[in-house]
């Protein structure tokens, strides 16, 4: 009698822990499969891992100021052959006195991120000292790629005049 008893509980407890090890290994598939997809259903336009890191800047003396481009992806983008990082080139230009525009050394770059919001948006941060505040005017150019074909051009637009300020310069970008 002890013996069936015994192996009775032995078989009651050999099934709890089957359920168990299923009930593990279907929450970790669950949570494998969750981390695959993007959240609210949208997927990420393809990337490639940039070969280098970005430069930081480092801020002298003084507070300088910052300007953001905004440069929002048309819906007709070629994400499968077109790619964020490494396909597009940025500058920042001035407008000189014979009324030439000209690139601004360190200015220029690849886009710093993308995010999506209404539609996809891609960032580039530039960093100015204070003795650049209210200069003007300059301008962001998109290229294909570093000395490649022109995409897009912003309107022009102002440094801002206070150290600490942030300003955005929206543009769109079409293939």
């Amino acid at each position: 009698m002890n013996m069936k008893r015994t192996n009775f509980v032995n078989g009651r407890i050999g099934i709890t822990y089957l359920i168990a090890l299923f009930s593990f290994v279907a929450m970790g598939l669950l949570l494998v499969a969750a981390r695959d997809t993007s959240a609210d259903g949208y997927d990420l336009p393809p990337r490639e891992t940039p070969a280098t890191q970005p430069e930081v800047q480092v801020q002298p003396n003084g507070e300088g100021a910052r300007v953001h481009l905004h440069a929002h992806f048309s819906q007709e983008w070629p994400w499968e052959t077109m790619h964020w990082q490494n396909d597009l080139w940025l500058k920042v230009q001035w407008l000189d006195a014979e009324g030439e525009w000209q690139d601004v050394d360190g200015w220029e770059g690849t886009l710093d991120g993308i995010q999506q919001m209404d539609d996809w948006m891609g960032m580039k941060e530039i960093w100015l000292a204070d003795m650049y505040l209210g200069t003007g005017p300059y301008r962001w150019e998109v290229l294909t790629k570093a000395d490649g074909r022109l995409l897009a051009t912003s309107d022009e637009f102002y440094l801002p005049s206070k150290g600490g300020d942030l300003m955005a310069v929206e543009m769109m970008l079409e293939p």
